[in-house]
C-alpha cells in the first residue's frame, strides 16, 4: 500500500511516480530494473513493513529513481561524460564503526580534497543557477531530510551525526543503482542481502564513476571518498579506480559488530512494528563475515603499498598523527591552515558529543565467541590492529 497520491510498492508503479514527477522517461537500460525488482520482491517476502515503511520505502524508492532520470538527461545533454572517469586519490573503508567517519571527517578539511556532501547525495547533479535545484535550495531540502531522518529516528544523531554540507558516504551514490547497504540496512531483505553479499558490482562500480564525474567541477582536487560498503567490493573499486590509495580501518570486531548491530535497529526501527533484535544480530555478523572473507581474499592479489592499514585505538589516540602518515603514502604536504582546521574540528566534535552510545552483543542474540569464531582469519592476520 501507499498513500494517496504516492507510488505502490511495485517496480511500475514507483517508475510511473517517479517518471511523473520529472517530466522524464529514460532511465537507462543497464540492468537496474532487476536489483530493484530484486529488492523489492525481498521487502514483500520478510519486510514486514508498518504504515510508516509502507509510506517511506516507496518514496526513496521513487527519490532514487527520479535521481537516475535527471542523471541520464544530463548524460543525454552532455555526452562526452558517459565516458569520464572520475580521479579518485583514497577511499575509506572497513567494517562499520571503525572510524571511517572520523577520518573521512577530517581529510575533508582540506580544500584539495573534494568530498561528496550529504546536499550533493540527495541530488547528484551539478546544481543550477536558480530554482529548486540550486544550491541553498538543495542545501534547505537536505537539511529539511535530516530533520525528518532525526524525527523519525532521534538516536540516529547520536549514533551517527550528518550535516547538510557535511561530508557523506558514497554508499549515497550506489542506492541510484539499487545496490546499497543502506537499503538493506532500513529492511530486512534477506534474499536482496544474500544477493549482495556475493555479487559483483562492476556494472555499478561504473555508474558511480560517472555520477563522480558529473559532480566533478572546474578545478576540483582528486575524490576522497569513504563507504564501509567497499570492504565486500574492493575487486570491483580496484578494477574501476586503479590507481585510488585504499585505506583500511580495523578495530576489535566484537565492539564493531555491537555497534553496528544498535545502528541498524536504529535505523530499521521506525519501518516495522516486528524488528527481531536477534535477526539484526545475524544479518550484521553475517554481512561483516561476508565482506571480511571477501576483502582478505582480494587483498592478497593488490599490489603491494595499494592498501594502508589503520588502527581504530590509534586513530582516536592521535588522529592528526594517523592523517599525517595518509599525507606521506599519498606524496603530499599537509599544510598548517589544514592542520589548524583539523584541530578544531577536533574540539568542536568529541567522542559522545550528544552522549555515550551504548550497545551489547546480548541484545542481539550474539556472544563473544560466536563473533570471534566468524572473524577468526581475519583476528590472526590483524592482531596487531584490532586491539581496544
Amino acid at each position: 500500500m501507499a498513500e494517496p497520491g504516492g507510488a505502490e510498492l511495485v517496480v511500475p508503479s514507483l517508475l510511473e511516480e517517479a517518471r511523473r514527477r520529472t517530466g522524464l522517461f529514460d532511465a537507462g537500460e543497464d540492468g537496474f530494473s532487476d536489483t530493484l525488482e530484486r529488492y523489492v520482491q525481498s521487502c514483500h517476502a520478510t519486510g514486514e513493513l508498518n504504515e510508516t515503511g509502507k509510506q517511506v520505502l516507496p518514496k526513496v524508492l521513487v527519490r532514487h529513481l527520479a535521481n537516475r532520470l535527471y542523471l541520464q538527461d544530463h548524460l543525454r545533454r552532455h555526452p562526452q561524460l558517459a565516458t569520464s572517469r572520475a580521479a579518485v586519490s583514497l577511499v575509506i573503508t572497513g567494517l562499520p564503526r571503525t572510524g571511517t567517519t572520523l577520518l573521512h571527517n577530517l581529510l575533508a578539511l582540506d580544500p584539495n580534497h573534494r568530498v561528496l556532501r550529504l546536499w550533493e547525495a540527495l541530488h547528484p547533479l551539478p546544481p543550477a543557477a536558480e530554482g529548486r535545484f540550486s544550491r541553498p535550495a538543495l542545501l534547505a531540502q537536505a537539511r529539511t531530510w535530516l530533520e525528518r531522518l532525526y524525527e523519525l529516528a532521534p538516536a540516529f544523531r547520536l549514533i551517527h551525526e550528518a550535516r547538510p554540507e557535511g561530508p557523506e558516504e558514497c554508499d549515497a551514490l550506489f542506492q541510484n543503482d539499487f545496490a546499497s547497504q543502506h537499503l538493506e540496512d532500513m529492511v530486512e531483505v534477506e534474499a536482496y542481502s544474500r544477493w549482495l553479499d556475493r555479487a559483483r558490482l562492476r556494472r555499478e562500480y561504473a555508474s558511480f564513476s560517472r555520477q563522480l564525474a558529473v559532480l566533478t567541477r572546474p578545478g576540483d582536487g582528486s575524490w576522497v571518498l569513504k563507504s564501509p560498503s567497499h570492504l565486500g567490493h574492493l575487486d570491483d573499486l580496484v578494477e574501476a579506480f586503479p590507481h585510488a590509495l585504499v585505506v583500511h580501518c580495523h578495530r576489535h570486531p566484537v565492539p564493531a559488530i555491537a555497534s553496528h548491530a544498535s545502528l541498524v535497529a536504529t535505523v530499521r526501527q521506525p519501518y516495522t512494528d516486528r524488528m527481531v533484535p536477534a535477526a539484526i544480530g545475524r544479518h550484521v555478523l553475517r554481512r561483516g563475515e561476508a565482506s571480511m572473507s571477501r576483502a582478505l581474499q582480494v587483498r592478497t592479489a593488490m599490489a603491494p603499498g595499494a592498501v594502508v592499514d589503520i588502527a581504530y585505538a590509534e586513530l582516536r589516540r592521535q588522529p592528526l598523527a594517523v592523517v599525517a602518515t595518509l599525507y606521506d603514502r599519498l606524496g603530499r604536504t599537509l599544510e598548517q591552515a589544514t592542520t589548524n582546521a583539523m584541530r578544531g574540528w577536533l574540539a568542536d566534535n568529541p567522542q559522545h558529543k550528544h552522549g555515550p552510545h551504548r550497545y551489547e552483543l546480548a541484545n542481539f542474540g550474539l556472544d563473544t565467541a560466536t563473533v570471534e569464531k566468524s572473524f577468526a582469519s581475519y583476528m590472526a592476520h590483524f592482531g596487531w590492529a584490532i586491539g581496544e
